[in-house]
């Protein structure tokens, strides 16, 4: 099939990468003039999104936000006004499900197909795929989808409508950087009383308490504590903010369906100094 990505930043460059080493042919596009460096010689590098959309099966999309989202699909010369009908459009990026809803029905006008295809990393696999992928579509555009998705996937999960996968990256991200929060303040106890991290995390890694994703964090952070590079601060800064994008998510969410929002605003308050290790 021909594909088209948009967005190459680290999550959806290292996807695309992926694709570029299967069978499907694959042009790319980027903003910045660097990430579209990167694949010369790897895919078609356009120089717009109207010239790589224009004559491929299925658009990609990986890009920050909702808004973005929808630069790439509704401004002058971009997806809705080029692609052909037909085209199944593809959203990884994690944004709101109302907006997904929204943007499904606008591209039916043009006769273009939405899905949500959002991603969680898992152990990367013997051909160097990544994440698990979580599908929201009918199921057209899933046997349309899939031999996309696992160029890079380990596991593809048809979850649903439009829009369900979504949903269920956002409750998975709630949990994810909740978590983390959580583990910050259990260690910051267990340092109060003198009880070493190495026994702190022996008892909750056997126990199933301690996840591997905030064992890491928890390890990194403690790693880096007081000598962070102004590169790797840079890194932090930017997790920190994806993350209280993603707990913003899950409040709205939340709210619309009567769920106590409480403890994630809380979480989304405390995450950034417990990622950057600003306990005042």
């Amino acid at each position: 099939m021909k594909v088209a990505y948009i967005g190459l930043g680290d999550m959806g460059g290292d996807q695309a990468k992926l694709v570029a080493q299967s069978e499907h042919q694959l042009t790319v596009f980027d903003v910045s003039a660097e990430a579209r460096e990167r694949f010369r010689g790897v895919a078609t590098v356009a120089d717009s999104i109207g010239s790589a959309v224009g004559d491929v099966d299925i658009v990609q999309i990986c890009v920050r936000d909702a808004d973005q989202v929808r630069d790439v699909l509704f401004g002058e010369g971009k997806v809705a006004a080029t692609a052909k009908a037909g085209t199944l459009v593809i959203v990884h990026s994690t944004i709101d499900v109302d907006s997904v809803r929204a943007i499904s029905g606008e591209l039916q006008g043009a006769h273009i197909m939405l899905a949500d295809a959002p991603v969680t990393r898992t152990s990367l696999d013997g051909e160097g795929r990544f994440v698990l992928t979580m599908f929201g579509g009918d199921v057209d555009a899933f046997a349309k989808a899939r031999p996309v998705l696992e160029t890079f996937s380990t596991d593809v999960l048809h979850v649903g409508e439009c829009g369900s996968a979504m949903a269920l990256k956002i409750a998975n991200n709630m949990m994810t950087w909740a978590q983390l929060v959580v583990g910050d303040l259990v260690f910051q106890l267990a340092d109060s009383y003198r009880i070493s991290f190495e026994h702190m995390k022996a008892v909750t890694r056997a126990n199933g308490n301690l996840t591997p994703v905030t064992e890491a964090f928890l390890g990194g952070s403690r790693a880096n504590r007081g000598a962070l590079s102004p590169e790797h601060q840079a890194f932090v800064v930017s997790q920190a903010g994806i993350g209280e994008k993603d707990l913003t998510l899950a409040v709205a969410a939340c709210q619309v369906n009567s769920i106590d929002t409480r403890m994630i605003e809380i979480a989304r308050e405390l995450l950034r100094p417990a990622m950057l290790g600003d306990k005042g």
